[in-house]
């Protein structure tokens, strides 16, 4: 199970040994060699795993996903389904039999859309299939005309409950272009106003559809069933049903046959994301009450009543979580420069799993005696999948798709450690370029996360490798905000969202300077998202910089807040709305890049979507204008696409290449 978390975008301490004499740096071009191994799903008898494996097709420019099957006593995978479209999720029947999963229904030929101009087909939904693992062909169970999103098998395997979700209710007056709605919190990409999402459950054999409750609320998250199979228990979003509203969600559970609907005890603002143990618990993510920026796992009765929280000890944002035997929960977070997985009992207790260099990646499940499927990858490798048996000292893996990467010489990544101005710890990676030893002298890169509920670790990163198989040192800081250190160092960047964290990083960047000898002359800052709010934060405060890439970055705290999809964010982040006083208004401006942008003097490339729901692109027009009209080198790109960051093959590459090269062009 994802525990959902804030949105957004890697130490070994020893030297890697030598590479071959062979190997070579590695290029942009190398990186479409990457195969992504991702969503594992292991059978509930543990022999069996399906994953996710993707690979680029740059002259379609789109991700090519198949759906793999791979038996963990040989090895031996078996490709299930190729070509998959817009995959959302899968999961095996209880008795391992089956498995479904949610992806874009194939049409050869899609018909046309009456209402779109002529010519431009209709885009095929998202539905919900079901593959018998006995040889024969998937069974499209949904034909929702807006598609379908998760789901959750019935425990007795003859039902599921999925995500429908629904058309507007006046559909005829919009296809009449009699499409005007209000605003509220909308956010300023809108087109329409928004609708929910609704719970159904149909049988296994694509019959007896209905709904799963009543009234005006949404789905606002995951669901489980109840151990019989009587109950569900869902996220639920009330109200005006506003999916912008991330944080005001509550856990309830409706009997299916009547709909009859209790709410849980509420730990805090947000309950969300509810799983089954096999001993018919319930666990749910919710997030800590003293510090909405992490988030925590409660443990309750089958029934829901009664829930504890289990990781207060653990004290780590929960990323993914899943069941292990007798009610253990297997929890997968940020911990220092690390990505871990923890078995957490029932009374809180945390035991670290033994991972080695590894870092969970892109998804785990488990399987009834307790063996752990994850995809992870080390410091020097892409993904791949690994198995983790009850007892094992290491994991083992099963995959090997990205054994390319051998060929090359990679950086060595380190972890290092300073203290902020006000006494706390802070960490970040330093990856040490091929064949960097101490007393080189080389030019700095700052390459800073997104998030701020995320933070860099040792993972291997494609880019980071690019940019250190330049000859430059990486440094990627843990900035206050970043979710690797606990409770107290995520929270304590609120109300102070931007100059906080880049304090953090200032003093980050004189411990690596002093540790690594840097060309001090040659120091780069660059990021997207937070990562780019940090970026332009750092070049109106500081002139050191050689260069900037600023993507997707909040420049003004009063625009983001108006015009967001993630609205509740900027009050949790920063305070109350604006435009309540005077005063908050003058304190959201001074958080603000864009108050300060006349003192850039910092060669900087702008890059953003046009249709950036999450960063609006008009705060990267302004912060461009004014840059622009100090004189200093600045330029603006923008990709034509809806988003926070490009999804496809062929954008995502030229943001990389523009990024290294304006690096490149300005460190010489």
């Amino acid at each position: 199970m994802m525990i959902a978390a804030v949105p957004s975008v890697a130490a070994v301490a020893a030297v890697a040994a030598a590479a071959p004499t062979q190997a070579r740096a590695l290029t942009l071009a190398d990186l479409r060699k990457t195969v992504s191994v991702s969503s594992p799903q292991i059978s509930p008898d543990g022999q069996r795993v399906a994953i996710v494996v993707g690979r680029n097709d740059y002259n379609k420019d789109r991700a090519m996903t198949d759906i793999v099957l791979v038996d963990v006593r040989t090895r031996a995978a078996r490709t299930l389904l190729t070509g998959v479209r817009q995959f959302g999720m899968m999961e095996w029947s209880p008795d391992g039999s089956r498995l479904a999963y949610v992806a874009q229904e194939p049409r050869e030929e899609p018909p046309t859309d009456e209402s779109a101009p002529a010519g431009e087909p209709k885009e095929p939904q998202t539905q919900l299939f079901i593959l018998p693992m006995n040889g024969g062909q998937s069974v499209q169970l949904t034909h929702e005309a807006a598609g379908v999103g998760d789901f959750d098998w019935r425990p007795d395997g003859r039902s599921l409950a999925y995500v429908r979700h629904t058309e507007p209710p006046n559909k005829a007056e919009i296809d009449a272009h009699a499409d005007e709605f209000e605003v509220t919190d909308e956010p300023w990409t809108a087109q329409e106003a928004p609708t929910p999402d609704q719970l159904y459950q149909i049988d296994a054999s694509g019959h007896n559809n209905r709904r799963i409750g009543s009234g005006q609320w949404s789905v606002g998250g995951g669901f489980t069933y109840s151990a019989g199979g009587r109950y569900v228990f869902v996220t639920r979003i009330t109200g005006n049903v506003l999916p912008y509203r991330y944080l005001a969600r509550e856990l309830v559970r409706i009997e299916v046959s009547s709909g009859k609907t209790i709410a849980l005890k509420k730990l805090s603002q947000t309950q969300e994301d509810p799983f089954r143990s096999a001993s018919g618990r319930i666990a749910f993510g919710f997030s800590n009450p003293h510090g909405s920026m992490q988030t925590e796992v409660a443990l309750a009765a089958p029934d829901g009543s009664y829930p504890h929280s289990v990781t207060f000890a653990l004290n780590r944002n929960v990323g993914e979580a899943a069941f292990l035997p007798h009610d253990t929960v297997l929890i997968a977070a940020n911990d220092e420069t690390r990505t871990r997985l923890f078995a957490v009992s029932p009374a809180g207790h945390v035991k670290i799993l033994p991972l080695g260099s590894l870092n969970e990646t892109a998804g785990l499940s488990a399987s009834r005696d307790g063996t752990i499927a994850f995809a992870g990858n080390a410091p020097d490798r892409p993904s791949e999948l690994f198995l983790l048996r009850p007892g094992a000292t290491a994991p083992r893996r099963l995959t090997d798709y990205n054994a390319w990467i051998e060929r090359y010489r990679l950086g060595t990544p380190h972890t290092i450690a300073w203290r902020t101005f006000d006494g706390l710890q802070a960490d970040g990676v330093v990856i040490t370029p091929p064949g960097w030893h101490s007393g080189t002298r080389s030019p700095l890169v700052l390459y800073i996360h997104g998030g701020p509920t995320s933070a860099s670790t040792t993972s291997y990163s494609g880019f980071a490798q690019l940019l250190a198989a330049h000859g430059w040192l990486v440094f990627e800081p843990n900035y206050r905000g970043s979710d690797n250190l606990g409770l107290v160092f995520a929270r304590t960047t609120v109300p102070r969202i931007s100059s906080v964290p880049g304090r953090d990083i200032e003093a980050g960047v004189t411990r690596v300077i002093a540790q690594y000898g840097v060309d001090a002359k040659r120091v780069a800052v660059s990021g997207w998202s937070e990562g780019g709010l940090m970026t332009s934060w750092l070049i109106t405060h500081d002139r050191r910089w050689r260069a900037a890439v600023s993507g997707a970055a909040v420049n003004d705290w009063v625009q983001y807040h108006d015009m967001t999809d993630a609205k509740d964010f900027t009050a949790q982040f920063i305070g109350p709305s604006p435009w309540t006083s005077a005063a908050q208004l003058a304190f959201y401006r001074e958080e603000s890049p864009l108050s300060y942008a006349s003192n850039v003097r910092t060669p900087t490339l702008i890059l953003s979507d046009a249709g950036d729901y999450r960063v609006p692109t008009p705060l990267s027009y302004e912060f461009y204008h004014e840059i622009r009209a100090t004189g200093t080198p600045v330029q603006f790109v923008i990709y034509p696409v809806i988003g926070h960051f490009p999804q496809d093959p062929v954008r995502i590459e030229d943001i990389c290449r523009r990024w290294q090269n304006w690096l490149t062009t300005h460190l010489r």
